[in-house]
C-alpha cells in the first residue's frame, strides 16, 4: 500500500500537494456555485461573478487556508519561478502573463479540470492577518503596514514598476489602507485585469486579544480602515474573499465593508471545509485496507463506524438539510500517526484512535476564558441547549464575547436537530471534541491519575446501579484532581458535570427546559433520568428545593420506570474542606410528599 497519496495533514499549499501527488479531496465541484457568474456579460469581456463579496467562518484547522491557497491558484495559476513547478510547464492556459504558468498536473482528475479558466486571469492579492496577530494593539497600524510593503516589494519583483508614471510606490509612512488601495490600482493597470483580494484568518488580529485585559479598539480601527479599501476600490475588484475563525468580530470591522455575504451558515457550503461521510468512503477506504495489512486487530472493528462517532459530527448550520462533516486535519493527522507509528496503531487497534484536535483545535481566547473564575462558563452544549444566534454587535464586547457562540464558531460545539420544526441546539460534535474540552480545556487531568476513562465508568456504573450516594463519592475524590482556578463558580461545576455525562454516551441534556424553569442537567441510563440541580457554595436543601419546586423532570414520569432528582452543592469555603454534599430520590415521591 506504499503507492497510496502521502496525507501531508499539516500542509495547507494547494500547488505542493498536487506536484507531489498527495492526497487531496476534490472541492472544485462547490466552486461551479461558489463562482458563479451572472448571465449579463458585455461581449468581449470575462464574465462577472454573481457573488464578488464572499464570506466564511470556519474553526481553526478546518482547511480555510487549503480553500484560499486553492482559490489563489484557480485565478492566477503560478507566480514566476514558483517551487512547484521549476520545470516551467505552462499548460494550455491561453490568457497567461509571461512567466506565470499553470501546468495541466493542478487540476487533472478534478471537476475543475472541465471548466477552469472561465472566469479568466487574475493577479491575486493574498493577505494572512495571522501574520499580524501578534502585534501590540497599538502598533498594528505599523504591523500592517510592514505586511502590506513586503506585499509590494513582492510584486515589483514579478514586474510591477512602482516608482514610474501611473504606479505611485507608497511610501513607509503610509496608512494601511492607502497602500492595498495603490497594490490594487497598480495590478489592475499593469495586467489589465482586475485583481482577486483573499483574507485569511481576518479575525486573527482580534481574537489574539480576546478574553484578556487588553483593550482591541486601535485594532478594530486599523482593520476597519483596511477592510474600507475592499469596498472602496471594489470596480477595480473582481472578487473578495475571506475567511476566519470566529464571526462575532464581523460586525464591528465589516460597517464600512457591508456588501460581504456571509456563506457560514449556508447549507449548500457546509462541506466547503471539511469532509463528508461520502467523501471519506470514496477517498479513504484504500487507507482502511491498509489499517487490515498493517495490524490484523483491525478486521474485528468497525473503522467507519469508529472514526463516525470520533473525528465526524460537524454541522455549521442550523438547518437539518446541512451536511455532516469531519474535520479534515483531526481524520488524517489521526490516521497518518496509526499508519506510521505501532504504538498508535495499537491502541486504535483497540478502539483509542488519536486525538489531534487536543494538540491544536483549542485557541488562546478559549483557554483564557476557560481559566477567567470571573467570567462564567456556559451553560450550554448538551442535547437540550437552545440555539443562541451571535449577538456581538460593539467593540467593547469583544473583550468578553457570548461563550456559547465562541464555542460554537471554534468547533466545540456544532448543530444538531432542527427537524419537524423543532429548533436547532448545540451539541459537542463528537467524542474526541468532547473529550478535549473535559481533558484539556478545564484541565481535568492536569494533576488527577485517572487517565485511562475509570472514572467516567465508575460515575456510569454508579448510576445504572441507582447508587447515587457512590456517584458523589467518586465526583468529588476527581474534583480534587482539578486545578482551583477551573471549579471555583456553579458555571464551572455544570459544565464539568455537562462533559462528563457527555463523555458516558447515555442520552444527555444540559439547561432542559420545561413548564417550571430550567434544570441543569438530565441524562436518560437505561430506564432510568437523573434529574440534577447544582450549587456552589450554596446548601444542598437550597437545590433540593429547587428541583422539587420547579417539578424538574415531571414530563419523564409516564416514559420511564424511574425519574430520580439529584441535588449537588459543591463546597469549598475557606478554612474547610472541600465537599459535595448531596440529596437524592424519586421526584414522584417527593412531589408527593409536598403536595
Amino acid at each position: 500500500m506504499k503507492h497510496l497519496p502521502p496525507l501531508y495533514s499539516d500542509r495547507a499549499d494547494f500547488p505542493l500537494i498536487r506536484q507531489e501527488r498527495g492526497f487531496y479531496v476534490d472541492k472544485t465541484p462547490l466552486f461551479r456555485q461558489l463562482l458563479a457568474t451572472r448571465g449579463d456579460n458585455v461581449a468581449g469581456t470575462l464574465p462577472a461573478l454573481l457573488r464578488s463579496h464572499l464570506f466564511l467562518a470556519r474553526p481553526r484547522r478546518f482547511g480555510k487556508s487549503l480553500l484560499v491557497s486553492t482559490l489563489e491558484t484557480w485565478f492566477q495559476g503560478l507566480p514566476p519561478g514558483h517551487l512547484a513547478n521549476p520545470s516551467k510547464e505552462t499548460g494550455n492556459w491561453s490568457d497567461l502573463p509571461a512567466g506565470w504558468t499553470s501546468p495541466g498536473w493542478l487540476w487533472k482528475g478534478l471537476d475543475g479540470s472541465k471548466w477552469h479558466g472561465l472566469h479568466g486571469w487574475h493577479p491575486v492579492i493574498r493577505l494572512d492577518m495571522s501574520a499580524v496577530a501578534t502585534a501590540p494593539p497599538l502598533h498594528i497600524q505599523d504591523a500592517l503596514r510592514d505586511y502590506l510593503m513586503r506585499q509590494i516589494v513582492s510584486w515589483e519583483a514579478r514586474g510591477i514598476p512602482w516608482g514610474t508614471p501611473g504606479y505611485w510606490r507608497p511610501s513607509n509612512n503610509a496608512f494601511p489602507d492607502s497602500i492595498l488601495s495603490a497594490l490594487i490600482e497598480a495590478l489592475y493597470r499593469y495586467y489589465n485585469s482586475r485583481p482577486v483580494v483573499l483574507v485569511d484568518e481576518y479575525d486573527a488580529p482580534i481574537t489574539e486579544h480576546v478574553g484578556t485585559d487588553t483593550d482591541p479598539a486601535p485594532v478594530v480601527t486599523a482593520l476597519r480602515g483596511l477592510y474600507r479599501a475592499l469596498k472602496d476600490d471594489q470596480g477595480l475588484i473582481y472578487g473578495v474573499f475571506m475567511t476566519g475563525i470566529t464571526r462575532f468580530a464581523k460586525t464591528n470591522l465589516f460597517s464600512a465593508l457591508n456588501n460581504m455575504l456571509d456563506l457560514s451558515e449556508d447549507a449548500d457550503y457546509g462541506a466547503l471545509c471539511g469532509f463528508t461521510e461520502a467523501e471519506v468512503d470514496r477517498n479513504l477506504s484504500p487507507y482502511i485496507d491498509w489499517l487490515h495489512e498493517l495490524d490484523s486487530g483491525f478486521q474485528d472493528r468497525d473503522v467507519r463506524r469508529e472514526w463516525r462517532e470520533f473525528y465526524n459530527g460537524y454541522r455549521f448550520s442550523p438547518s437539518p438539510s446541512a451536511p455532516r462533516v469531519y474535520n479534515p486535519f483531526t481524520l488524517l493527522r489521526g490516521l497518518d500517526q496509526v499508519t506510521g507509528n505501532a504504538d498508535h496503531r495499537s491502541l486504535a487497534a483497540e478502539g483509542q484512535w488519536p486525538s489531534p484536535w487536543s494538540e491544536t483545535g483549542h485557541p488562546g481566547l478559549l483557554m483564557r476564558l476557560a481559566a477567567d473564575t470571573e467570567y462564567a462558563l456556559p451553560p450550554g452544549g448538551g442535547q437540550g441547549d437552545p440555539g443562541l444566534r451571535p449577538t456581538i454587535s460593539s467593540d467593547h464586547d469583544l473583550n468578553r464575547p457570548n461563550h456559547v457562540n465562541l464555542m460554537l464558531e471554534t468547533g466545540y460545539y456544532t448543530w444538531r436537530g432542527g427537524e419537524n420544526g423543532q429548533s436547532a441546539v448545540h451539541v459537542f460534535p463528537n467524542e474526541e471534541v468532547a473529550q478535549s474540552w473535559i481533558y484539556d480545556i478545564l484541565g481535568v487531568w492536569r494533576y488527577a491519575p485517572e487517565r485511562d476513562g475509570s472514572v467516567v465508568d465508575e460515575l456510569r456504573a454508579a448510576l445504572e446501579q441507582g447508587d447515587v450516594p457512590r456517584f458523589r463519592d467518586v465526583l468529588e475524590r476527581f474534583c480534587f484532581g482539578f486545578a482551583h482556578e477551573n471549579l471555583s463558580s456553579e458555571a464551572s461545576c455544570r459544565i464539568l458535570l455537562q462533559a462528563l455525562f457527555r463523555l458516558m454516551q447515555g442520552f444527555t441534556q444540559s439547561e432542559k427546559s420545561n413548564w417550571g424553569g430550567r434544570s441543569d442537567h438530565e441524562i436518560q441510563l437505561g430506564d432510568a433520568v437523573y434529574v440534577f440541580e447544582v450549587k456552589f457554595n450554596q446548601s444542598v436543601n437550597a437545590a433540593w428545593k429547587q428541583l422539587v419546586d420547579r417539578g424538574y423532570g415531571r414530563e419523564h414520569a409516564a416514559k420511564v420506570s424511574t425519574v430520580v432528582g439529584v441535588a449537588l452543592a459543591f463546597r469549598r469555603e475557606k478554612g474547610k474542606r472541600p465537599i459535595i454534599e448531596c440529596r437524592h430520590g424519586s421526584i414522584a415521591a417527593s412531589r408527593t410528599a409536598d403536595d
